[in-house]
């Protein structure tokens, strides 16, 4: 059984070595990222059973040696299972055959926690709460490639225009269908917040939005920029200084938007860390916890075209070292 503890949070979070270009980049249709400039990226990994090679599914961010942060809709039936996945760092091209030798590390997944109030498997037009944490078998080993993202401080808000950046292995052009390919290197868009009055127009997302999300992206269809199928879970890192003070926060995780990715008026959606601290600062008191066992049968309705999470299983990757 595992036992989970109140962790010790890193005070040495949000500042790669290497610095990430911050100038306008696009993920659909988009920029690539510097190598490593987004070092608690992560590629989450499933393989249901041997000796099915494993295919990214989600990213993810570190945020502890032994905690990844991301989406609850991740690990819907059948990919509740943690010995399916494995969590692998230090990565920027999906074929690790070309990442710089020895940065890649990857861990295996002892439990996986989603939001006790996520009901998107029994109700597909209620998407809130889309929140999860991984915790790894064993803790991560930091190097100039592999390092944690901080938590948001409690109270802050993104005010409305001010850009953050989304990184992931998402779909770069966009198609609207269920098994897109996703990017081989790690990509960036730098989205703009949007604000919460805007966003719930119902010309937007009307009353899909919650308080508990964050909308980010662009409202002329000619600069149009999103997240993608595979970025689920990643990263929206927000700058919380500029200079050489700067550290990087999460305030948001990839959750949803229009199928297809790009649409007019439908922005990217993010689950809003800052507001599940409580959960994540003391996951012994989150749930339900997963452990090493399948759980039985379950069917579930159609997904609706209206929003779309986030999330594909489409490109195999047998590198990289793992961590028992």
């Amino acid at each position: 059984m595992v036992q989970f503890l109140y962790p010790d949070w890193p005070e040495n979070c949000g500042k790669p070595a290497v610095k990430p270009n911050t100038a306008t980049a696009r993920v659909v249709n988009g920029e690539e990222a510097i190598p490593h400039s987004w070092p608690w990226q992560v590629s989450m990994q499933a393989s249901p059973m041997l000796p099915i090679p494993y295919m990214h599914g989600c990213g993810g961010s570190l945020i502890h040696e032994e905690w990844i942060l991301t989406a609850a809709h991740c690990f819907m039936f059948p990919l509740n299972v943690p010995s399916f996945w494995r969590m692998c760092l230090g990565k920027h091209h999906m074929n690790s055959s070309m990442d710089i030798p020895s940065a890649e590390e990857c861990y295996k997944v002892d439990a996986i926690i989603r939001h006790k109030g996520f009901v998107y498997e029994q109700d597909r037009t209620d998407i809130t709460n889309d929140i999860a944490l991984v915790h790894l078998a064993k803790p991560v080993s930091m190097t100039r490639e592999i390092s944690p993202i901080c938590l948001p401080k409690p109270g802050v808000v993104i005010p409305a225009g001010i850009p953050c950046f989304v990184t992931g292995w998402g779909d770069e052009k966009g198609r609207s269908n269920l098994f897109p390919k996703v990017a081989e290197k790690l990509n960036q868009a730098a989205l703009p917040i949007i604000d919460f009055q805007t966003c719930s127009k119902p010309v937007y997302w009307w009353d899909t939005l919650r308080p508990s999300m964050i909308c980010a992206g662009y409202e002329s269809p000619d600069e149009l920029k999103s997240a993608c199928q595979g970025d689920s879970g990643g990263p929206l890192a927000c700058a919380t200084a500029a200079g050489a003070n700067t550290a990087w926060e999460v305030h948001g995780i990839v959750s949803f938007g229009p199928q297809g990715c790009i649409r007019d008026k439908k922005p990217s959606v993010f689950t809003r860390s800052q507001m599940f601290l409580r959960l994540v600062r003391s996951p012994k008191e989150s749930g339900p916890k997963y452990s090493h066992r399948r759980e039985g049968k379950q069917t579930f309705p159609h997904v609706p075209v209206s929003k779309f999470p986030f999330h594909c299983q489409m490109l195999k990757d047998g590198g990289g070292d793992e961590h028992h």
